[in-house]
This record gives C-alpha cells, structure tokens and sequence, in this order.
C-alpha cells in the first residue's frame, strides 16, 4: 500500500486527542482513590499519574504502533522505524520527561528538587518543543521533540476527506466567534438600551416643561427600583430616585433620562426633605 502523506492538520488534531484521552482516563482514575485513604493521593498522586500515563502509551503505542489518538483519525508510526529501542526510549521521553517535570513543578519538596541544574535543563525543553512546534508548522513533520528525536515519522491508514465546503464554513464560524468574543464584551448594553428607549419615546417639549421640587409621600417609591427611595435625589422634575440608582445609572450612560418623563437634566440633585408641607398650597 502506497503511504499516503499526513497533513499538518491531523498530525496536530492526534496530539490534542491523546491529551485529552489522557485527562479523561487519569481523571476518571483517581475519582476511586477518593475511597481509599487520603495520604495516597496527596503523596503519590504525580506517581499515579506516571504509571497511569505508562499504561496507556504500552496498549496504544507498543500493541497497536500508534497512540489512541492517531487510531482515531487513521494514523500510525511508521512499523520499520519503531524498533524495540526506539519503544523503550519513546516511553522514557514522554512519560518520563512529563513526570520529572511535574515533579519540577511541584511546590512540594521532593527528591527530584534537590537536584541541581534541573530546573534549567527543563526550561531548555520547553524553549526546544517551542521551536520544534515551529519546524513541524514549516515542514509538516515530527509534531513533538520526541518523534524528531527518535525520527519517527507518521503514515496514514486511510484518506480524511476534508471538503471545501466544509472546510470555509468552519473557518467563517471561526472568525465569527472570535469577532463575536472580542467585540461583545466592549458594548456598552445598558447605554443601547437608553439609547432605543429615547427613540421609541417623544421627548417632551422644553418649553412647557418647568422646573419643580418633587414632594416625598409615604407611598412614594424610586423611579428607578420602585422601592421606598433611599437618599433621593431627582432631576428637577417631579420624580424621585435612590442616590445610588440614580448615580449608577449616570456611569453607565452620562445622558441617561428620567424614565417616567423622559426629561434630561445632566445635575441631580438632592430632594429637600421638609418636616411640613402643605400640599393644598
């Protein structure tokens, strides 16, 4: 069978997966080590881990010559190129490496942090999967600083059919949710909402409209919260607001109306509370 080249897309969709799997199945895991008593886990959760990392990579790769992910997309590693060696090392770069590196991370004092110079070694890792990441995206080979260590190139089992159609509806979606994401938390809603309030709503005529001190009743309520208001303050007209309400409401939209009336006054200003007012006058 002619091998057929594996585009840059699968290879990086394969890794994904095999990080995923890998999460789902550790995580699922250690959910039944919540029945045994806790000193395990808290002591040996970075150890269970690796060997649950172990077994997963000895049922896919060193069976099936190829990870979980790769079976699902119809990939593997090349068979004349995994040799027996090549299994050993491969198990020791990947579930080794991580597990160090956790340990590294770890806040935990641990016999792997009392090693010198360790802490170096796995930043220059880190750096060197950088710029492997950048020779895969140039030459479409090798995804991991592991495979381009041990030269083990990927082959595909089958032919993904991607078709255009596809393909520019999934980019189009792409840019749109990103737009979308970007875009939507810099609006301001409640600005638009007094904004299409005021368009809906005649604004009243200022020349008949006159100044007033609003009276406070027992029944009287918020303009904004219809609660009894607390601190009021109105717009000089005959409708009152909580000082916070009122106040909050001006952050948000400096040209923000009365609501009852629809009159704007940019100063708002305190309602002057009388002990006796006669209302007949």
């Amino acid at each position: 069978m002619t091998n057929i080249m594996v585009p840059r897309v699968t290879l990086l969709d394969a890794h994904v997966l095999d990080d995923h799997i890998s999460k789902i199945f550790i995580g699922q895991t250690l959910k039944v080590f919540k029945y045994l008593p806790s000193w395990i886990l808290n002591n040996y959760e970075l150890e269970i881990n690796a060997i649950l990392q172990f077994l997963m990579t000895y049922y896919s790769v060193t069976k099936s010559k190829a990870t979980f992910g790769q079976q699902m997309l119809g990939i593997r590693f090349k068979p004349d190129q995994l040799t027996d060696t090549k299994l050993v090392l491969f198990q020791l770069f990947t579930v080794g490496a991580e597990y160090i590196q956790s340990k590294v991370e770890s806040s935990s004092n641990n016999f792997v942090n009392n090693i010198s110079n360790l802490q170096l070694i796995v930043d220059v890792l880190k750096v060197s999967s950088f710029l492997n990441f950048l020779l895969f995206l140039k030459q479409g080979k090798y995804p991991t600083l592991t495979q381009r260590f041990l030269s083990l190139s990927q082959e595909s089992t089958r032919k993904r059919n991607i078709g255009f159609t596809y393909m520019t509806r999934e980019l189009l979606w792409h840019g749109f949710s990103e737009l979308l994401l970007f875009t939507l938390p810099l609006i301001n809603y409640q600005s638009l909402k007094h904004k299409i309030s005021r368009v809906m709503h005649f604004a009243p005529c200022k020349e008949d409209f006159k100044e007033r001190q609003p009276l406070m009743f027992p029944v009287s309520v918020c303009s904004i919260c219809q609660e009894r208001p607390v601190l009021p303050h109105h717009l000089k007209c005959s409708h009152v607001f909580c000082y916070y309400c009122i106040s909050s409401k001006r952050m948000v939209d400096e040209k923000f109306e009365c609501p009852e009336c629809h009159h704007f006054e940019p100063n708002v200003t305190p309602v002057i509370l009388l002990n006796k007012v006669n209302i007949n006058s």
